[in-house]
């Protein structure tokens, strides 16, 4: 067991170090993913930021959250470790924000208007 979680701790690492890299870990609750990734997040010097949910916790919130994070990575640029647990998609519309900032490194119209400045 600890061989695979010093694998892992490598393979994160690895993804880390690239220019703008992000990665999406996939298993079985309580195996110690989020864990590692804040481990790993910790030794290459990165702010960690989960998020913490609840049941008033809305779309705009959570855009709120995204506009504040992608500013300080990307304006002010901060090495940032953002931990989106299953747990906190309260709406689909949150998984379609994470794949959009995933695959291309932006979400569609979430800095439009007032945003902007």
């Amino acid at each position: 067991m600890f061989d695979e979680v010093i694998e892992t701790i490598l393979k994160i690492d690895r993804v880390l170090k690239q220019p703008v890299g992000h990665l999406l870990l996939v298993g079985v609750s309580g195996v110690g993913k989020t864990l590692i990734a804040r481990f790993t997040a910790w030794l290459n010097g990165y702010e960690i930021y989960e998020i913490a949910t609840h049941k008033r916790y809305t779309l705009m919130d959570f855009e709120d959250l995204l506009r504040k994070l992608i500013i300080r990575a990307g304006v002010k640029d901060i090495k940032l470790a953002f931990l989106f647990d299953e747990a906190n998609a309260l709406e689909t519309t949150f998984l379609e924000h994470m794949n959009a900032l995933l695959a291309s490194g932006e979400v569609p119209g979430l800095f439009e208007g007032e945003n902007m400045t």
